[in-house]
């Protein structure tokens, strides 16, 4: 009887063990060893930026004088993009994996819901094998927008929603000029083709000559003739 009263309580304590780690277990922040590693590697750069006298010119330092007039260099396009993948929650894995080696300042969910992943004076890897104008190295000049969509299927009224309200944060807080928002075809033509046909042109269009913002709304007859040549041409 002994043997079966202890077998019982050691069952019983392992049930509860389990059901301890299961609660502890999804009270876990699924991001945490990501955002670890983007403190770790945010300390280093800037302990980079904090480097004097510099090392990175080649010169002799004992002729180092720091001036006393700078600031931080600021973004001056912004890309907008599909995701192509089915849901923010895989995008965010593919972001917070080391080997997808791609990345975005934000993410647009199809409920609106916006995640900054990225400080935006700092480098994502989003644009790839791109140019504009003379322009080659479009992540050292631009934010990237992630739109949560396989490529294929409407967007969102909330995710155009939260996109227009990021889109006039960014213009106002930079100063980006109006022609400088374009899509990931624009400086990949060929190779890329978002934010894709079902981009919702004449919404964003209307919500920006609304709110006022004139040059951002013929900014986005720029942005959007790629993705709907015949009807946007007429707009023009």
């Amino acid at each position: 009887m002994n043997d079966k009263n202890n077998i019982r309580a050691l069952g019983v304590l392992v049930l509860i063990g389990a059901i301890v780690f299961t609660g502890w277990s999804c009270s876990r922040d699924p991001y945490a060893a990501s955002n670890k590693q983007y403190r770790k590697r945010t300390k280093e750069l800037t302990a980079l930026l904090q480097q004097y006298p510099l090392s990175d010119s080649g010169f002799d330092n004992s002729h180092w004088i720091g001036t006393t007039n700078f600031d931080l260099r600021k973004p001056n396009f912004v890309i907008l993009h599909h995701t192509a993948q089915n849901s923010c929650e895989l995008t965010l894995k593919t972001f917070t994996t080391d080997k997808s080696k791609v990345s975005a300042h934000y993410l647009i969910c199809k409920d609106g819901s916006v995640h900054h992943l990225l400080n935006d004076y700092m480098r994502a890897w989003q644009a790839g094998i791109s140019k504009w104008g003379n322009a080659t190295d479009i992540n050292s000049l631009s934010i990237g927008i992630e739109l949560d969509n396989n490529g294929f299927e409407p967007f969102s009224t909330e995710q155009i929603n939260s996109l227009m309200d990021v889109l006039t944060m960014l213009k106002k807080k930079y100063n980006i000029p109006a022609a400088n928002f374009i899509g990931h075809s624009d400086v990949a033509p060929g190779r890329k083709v978002d934010p894709n046909r079902t981009f919702p042109g004449s919404h964003l269009l209307t919500k920006a000559l609304a709110s006022g913002l004139i040059r951002l709304a013929l900014s986005l007859r720029i942005i959007l003739i790629p993705f709907r040549p015949c009807g946007l041409l007429a707009m023009i």
